[in-house]
């Protein structure tokens, strides 16, 4: 029953979540004053969690939904979100099939899973001409700053997202 309320309700909660972390990542950004652009990546988190209660099948059609929502609203180009939004999750189940679900391990799993985003992302916007941004500076100035953020808000929230799951870490 519980797989049933979550497959229902949480299409809404990560749309909320969506829009929530595009509006994070710009007051980071503009607060930063050029220096770094930071994005939020709430999102994965919880797909983290997600991940658990719900099969493959059903999350690879929410999250290419929500790629979908991403695509249109903050990138103006169908694409990019759209591929690696699934492409994530795909893999996030990989993960869970073969390491399971520590708390330690899902830390690992949300940077390869931001690196992943962030990183395909840049090489689609190179590809299609997007953007002509170094490596080196796309690195220093994005994928670091937005790890590190992403890791410290983990840390804060993995409790409470873990009480909201009812996931216990008792052996």
């Amino acid at each position: 029953m519980r797989n049933r309320v979550l497959e229902f309700f949480m299409f809404p909660v990560l749309f909320l979540v969506l829009l929530i972390d595009g509006q994070v990542s710009t007051l980071l950004s503009n607060m930063s004053a050029g220096l770094f652009a930071i994005s939020c990546h709430i999102l994965f988190m919880l797909a983290i969690f997600y991940a658990n209660y719900v099969s493959l099948s059903i999350s690879l059609v929410v999250f290419t939904l929500l790629g979908l929502i991403y695509d249109i609203s903050y990138l103006s180009l169908v694409g990019i979100a759209t591929t690696t939004f699934p492409l994530v999750i795909f893999c996030i189940y990989f993960y869970f099939k073969g390491v399971g679900n520590k708390s330690s391990i899902n830390l690992l799993i949300l940077l390869v899973s931001i690196f992943q985003f962030e990183f395909i992302s840049y090489l689609f916007a190179r590809v299609f001409q997007m953007t002509n941004l170094s490596v080196f500076i796309f690195v220093f100035n994005k994928l670091l700053p937005s790890l590190l953020f992403n890791l410290i808000l983990f840390l804060l929230i993995q409790p409470v997202l873990e009480r909201i799951f009812g996931i216990t870490n008792k052996t």
